[in-house]
């Protein structure tokens, strides 16, 4: 804070007249008052916030009173106050020893080193965190050498934790908050509280970060420099990652109404678009996709581009969004643009490198993450990039178990099915080996009936298009041979896609036919259209070939598109129809000659909690409609799940349901309840 001379009561209305004559007769006034009064004027200028008035009556005063010593050490002060610290540490220099004033200088500078680390644009070849560590080391060596000066140690521990902030060092400022005692806590002041509260928020702290914001209030509109963004998007950041999704709506649409779209400058005839505005009206799209109402983020988003076609920061944010609704096609051209208005956007090339990833086509993402980290080693989205391909790179295994009680005829009494699979590292930036093992028993009335697949296969992946070949050997009740199998996934466009399967000995031919000796080859194909993420659509056939001659065809028909949208909450309506056809009847398993259904579904998603990558869901599924079999009457079909998906932390995830099934059966109407557990582990 700047020192101040005291100026006595008895003395205070004469100071008043007398700074304001200073401030209008100016240098008429310096040659003609006294030192003393001249010193009085300043300081109210000064305690005023007029500097600049402020210097030019005291440099005029210098030149009739050269030595006077409190004039001197006054434009010390007020160069100090106007910013120009450099400078009145070089004049000080040059008055009688003054320990206070010096330690107080020193701060200046290395506060100033901090704010300009926190504030300015690195160059692109430049270490973006040398501002920041050489202005922690100038605010260690203030601390060192002024241990005398108790305000200037706390002034500069104070700014140190700007300093840290802004050098990425976000663990070691909050270290230091931790360790202060809970007094220190309560005074800090306003200009500490924001890179504070980016640093809890590093740290994944969000509540102690937004009770921070909250003590500094809102900043009103004009106050906010134009190289700082608006401190509500913090806060709505805290809000938004504690899970109050309210608290962080209302900051953030509050403070971008606070803020005029136009500004006019002085000296300026056209008004001049208001960054603060733009910053917030992103921010708040932004928001709106973290919550998941993704279709209302990319109309803002899509606006904001029309209205600002130049600006990296809106095309950046686009081409997120559209990645998240599915679009990646869409959004890696919208992200090249991106790129082409600012090269050196972090978030523009991480944003690129996920686009990659959902494409399948990692050829260049290592290379690119790499070059990330040898720039920015420090930051905490390319940190998090990393740990997110590592584990989509790494070792994956998936595990599902399925247990069932009824009366159906290709189930029995009591039914079980596994899945295992372990798949290897990414070799080659496109392939993997993997080994699965597939397990399924029934209780069958006329016995028990089971079968065994376990073997290795191998999955390429590349732009758009994943495929497998895998062989199977089999054990189990019949005698069937190896399973050899194979499929493709190609996403055709950002909207089209294929997937076909393929086995010479299916895992889809009912036990009861195993049972009976009975095998055959299987083949699903479906075509998916694809809007958004709102809307799709798809078409599948499948064919199966019995080893006792019966073939086969069916098809089915969907379409499902979401109906609600909310924060956390997502209701998806759809119809499907199904038709088969066999040329066989009477055979041992369930095979009418004809058959087909309608239904009507449903499936709800509730996310329950959502926090740093640890994620609890709530899922609701329900179809109800109606079957029907040659030669038998219609009846109703319904099918109801209940289940949970709990992802502990990223690269783990559980899943259970619960699930009844009730459909007629030659006639007859008979039940299936189901417990399914699943296990991923991987990205």
């Amino acid at each position: 804070m700047p020192i101040r001379r005291p100026i006595p009561a008895g003395r205070r209305r004469v100071v008043l007249a007398v700074a304001a004559w200073a401030a209008l007769a100016g240098p008429a006034f310096a040659a003609a008052a006294d030192p003393g009064e001249l010193v009085a004027a300043i300081d109210h200028l000064r305690q005023a916030g007029e500097w600049t008035r402020a210097l030019a009556v005291c440099e005029q005063a210098l030149r009739d009173h050269p030595r006077d010593a409190e004039l001197l050490r006054r434009q010390v002060l007020i160069l100090a106050d106007a910013g120009a610290v450099g400078r009145a540490r070089e004049l000080a220099r040059e008055l009688p020893a003054d320990p206070v004033l010096l330690a107080r200088l020193d701060a200046d500078v290395a506060a100033q080193g901090a704010r300009r680390a926190a504030r300015d644009p690195v160059a692109p070849d430049a270490d973006p965190y040398a501002a920041g560590d050489a202005a922690v080391r100038q605010l260690d060596a203030v601390v060192a050498g002024h241990a005398a000066a108790p305000a200037v140690v706390r002034r500069a521990r104070l700014d140190r934790l700007v300093a840290l902030q802004a050098a990425g060092r976000s663990a070691e400022a909050v270290a230091d908050y931790d360790a202060m005692s809970a007094a220190e806590r309560e005074t800090l002041p306003p200009y500490v509280l924001r890179p504070l509260a980016e640093a809890l928020l590093d740290r994944q702290r969000p509540e102690e970060a937004a009770r921070l914001l909250e003590r500094a209030g809102p900043a009103t509109p004009g106050s906010i420099p134009e190289s700082e963004s608006d401190p509500a998007i913090v806060l709505m950041y805290a809000y938004s990652e504690a899970g109050q999704y309210a608290k962080a709506k209302q900051t953030i649409d509050t403070a971008a109404a606070a803020q005029p779209v136009w500004l006019r400058k002085p000296g300026q005839s056209k008004p001049a678009a208001n960054p603060h505005r733009s910053e917030n009206d992103l921010n708040a799209a932004l928001l709106r996709g973290y919550a998941g109402l993704l279709a209302d983020a990319n109309a803002r988003l899509a606006a904001g581009v029309h209205e600002a076609p130049a600006s990296a920061n809106w095309r950046r944010e686009l081409g997120n969004n559209e990645r998240s609704r599915g679009w990646p096609r869409r959004a890696e051209a919208d992200l090249a643009i991106a790129r082409g208005l600012d090269p050196q956007d972090t978030g523009v090339r991480l944003g690129q490198l996920e686009t990659l990833r959902d494409l399948g086509d990692y050829a260049d993402v290592e290379p690119g993450l790499e070059n990330l980290e040898a720039h920015y080693p420090r930051n905490a989205q390319v940190q998090r990039a990393r740990r997110a391909w590592d584990r989509e790179r790494g070792w994956q295994f998936d595990a599902a178990q399925t247990f069932g009680r009824g009366n159906t005829p290709d189930y029995g009494d009591r039914d079980q099915d596994t899945l295992a699979a372990l798949a290897s590292p990414l070799l080659a930036d496109h392939w993997r080996v993997y080994a699965i093992a597939r397990h399924a028993q029934a209780s069958l009335p006329e016995g028990d009936a089971h079968r065994t697949d376990a073997g290795l296969g191998v999955r390429g992946q590349w732009r758009g298009v994943q495929a497998y070949l895998q062989a199977l050997p089999t054990r189990g009740t019949g005698d069937d041979p190896t399973a050899v199998e194979a499929g493709f996934d190609w996403a055709i466009g950002d909207h089209w896609a294929w997937s076909t399967d393929a086995s010479s000995s299916g895992a889809d031919i009912p036990l009861r036919a195993r049972y009976y000796g009975i095998h055959g080859s299987t083949l699903d194909s479906t075509v998916q259209w694809r809007a958004s993420d709102l809307l799709a659509a798809r078409l599948g056939v499948q064919a199966a070939n019995f080893s006792d001659g019966n073939r086969r065809r069916a098809a089915d028909l969907g379409i499902t598109g979401r109906v609600l949208t909310r924060p956390r909450l997502q209701l998806d309506l759809g119809a499907d129809l199904y038709a088969s056809h066999n040329t066989l009847d009477g055979t041992a398993y369930f095979n009418p000659r004809r058959d087909g259904a309608a239904t009507v579904t449903a499936h709800l998603d509730h996310v329950l909690v959502e926090r740093y990558g640890r994620t609890w869901h709530q899922l609701v599924d329900l179809a109800v409609g109606s079957y029907a079999q040659q030669g038998q009457s219609a009846g109703w079909v319904a099918d109801v799940g209940y289940g949970q998906a709990w992802q502990p932390h990223e690269g783990l995830g559980f899943g259970w349901r619960l699930g009844w099934h009730s459909q007629p059966y030659d006639g007859r109407r008979e039940t299936r309840a189901t417990l399914e557990l699943t296990l991923h582990w991987g990205e």
